[in-house]
Formats: structure tokens, C-alpha cells, sequence
């Protein structure tokens, strides 16, 4: 419990260090907090599995919304929901993706947060802007559909267990400005299950990984 206690000290701290570090670089280029655009997207992740006595490592389509508000001409910072379903059983005190036709799996809805800082890196002006973004995220995962005896209450307490649903998200985005109202976004993203630093489970970090791509519409405003 000591070691796994060090190292969830660690990575908070590693979090309070990045952020502060690139937080005070926004604020000496000129602070702003302006709202720039909505955003909505689709992205397509792939989820780790790593049991094969379960199903594969599932590929989830997420739908969301983001608001992206201008912090100076070189952050930004962009909060998003986002949303997907899977299927879940339980065995032995775990949670695993189960295939659709399982008799006792639990239908769950996935709720994806993710409060993000962006550096902007101009390729052509505002027409065309590579950014980089890094933050914490959250993934929640509500069981809403049991079927047969699916122990609902067991996989949800399971991934609220340990902080299962904390994530520390890596992304790559490029936006294409059309026309001063609207925009497109190609995005590259990961989420890495940082809790399993502490969740004594000893499988391989991948295991509910996510790692995906997707595009976005920004609407500005």
C-alpha cells in the first residue's frame, strides 16, 4: 500500500508540475480567457483489453461536444464531453468487456471528460494550426442496461474502486480554417489508465488504455 500510495503522489505531481509550469508561460504572453469556438466530434478509440477469456479489445465510437477558449496567442484550453456504450460482465471481483450477446452482461454508457491545455503552433497563419494537448481525464462508466443477472451494481462500484476512471489524456489536433464561422479538426488522442500505478491489479498498462482518432466540426463563437 506504501509504494502504491508513492506513486499516486507521483503522478499528481507531475500533473501540479506540468501545469504550473505551462500556466504561467500563458499568463506572461498576454492573459485572456475568451471563448473561440464550440466544437462537435466523432472519434473512434480503441479500448485495451488484455484478458482472452473476454472479449477483444473493443473499438468505441464517442460523440461529444468541446468549447475551446482562448488563454493567450499560444494556449488555449478546451473542456469536452464526450460519450460512447459497451458491454460489460463480472468475474472474479473484475469488470471485463463482454460481447454483445452475452447472457448476463450490463449495457453501460461511458462518460468522457476532458479539461485540456492546448499550445498552438501556427502552419499557415489562423488557416491551418497544429496543437498539442495534454490534461487529465475522466471516464465514467454508468451501467444502465442489465441483462439476465448481471451484477449492475458490482461493475459499477468496480470502475469508481481505486479511481478507475482517472485517465491522463495526450492529444494532437489539426484545424482547418473554411470561412470565419467554421472550421474542421483532424484529431489524434490517448488516454492512459494512470490508476493502474496504484489499483494493484498487475496487468499490463494497455489494459483500458484508449488510443483512437477522429474529426471535429468548430463552429465559431
Amino acid at each position: 500500500m506504501a509504494g502504491n500510495a508513492k506513486r499516486a503522489t507521483f503522478v499528481l505531481w507531475v500533473s501540479i508540475c506540468l501545469f504550473s509550469f505551462s500556466f504561467p508561460l500563458a499568463v506572461n504572453a498576454a492573459w485572456e480567457f475568451k471563448r473561440e469556438s464550440f466544437e462537435f466530434f466523432y472519434d473512434v478509440l480503441w479500448l485495451g483489453n488484455s484478458d482472452t477469456d473476454s472479449a477483444p479489445s473493443p473499438l468505441l465510437g464517442v460523440v461529444g461536444i468541446g468549447v475551446r477558449f482562448t488563454l493567450s496567442d499560444t494556449f488555449s484550453f478546451q473542456p469536452e464531453l464526450g460519450l460512447y456504450g459497451m458491454e460489460y460482465f463480472y468475474r472474479d471481483g473484475k469488470a471485463y468487456p463482454a460481447e454483445i450477446e452475452y447472457k448476463d452482461a450490463v449495457g453501460v454508457m461511458g462518460i468522457l471528460i476532458d479539461p485540456l491545455l492546448y499550445y498552438r503552433y501556427p502552419l499557415r497563419g489562423e488557416t491551418l494550426v497544429l496543437n498539442g494537448g495534454f490534461g487529465p481525464a475522466f471516464s465514467f462508466k454508468v451501467p444502465l442496461v442489465p441483462h439476465g443477472d448481471a451484477p449492475t451494481q458490482e461493475v459499477g462500484s468496480y470502475f469508481l474502486s481505486s479511481g478507475r476512471f482517472l485517465y491522463l489524456e495526450l492529444r494532437g489536433t489539426l484545424d482547418w480554417t473554411i470561412t470565419r464561422a467554421l472550421g474542421l479538426s483532424v484529431r489524434l488522442r490517448t488516454l492512459l489508465p494512470v490508476y493502474h500505478l496504484w489499483d494493484g491489479e498487475g496487468v499490463p498498462f494497455y489494459d483500458q488504455l484508449f488510443l483512437g482518432a477522429g474529426i471535429g466540426l468548430r463552429i465559431k463563437g
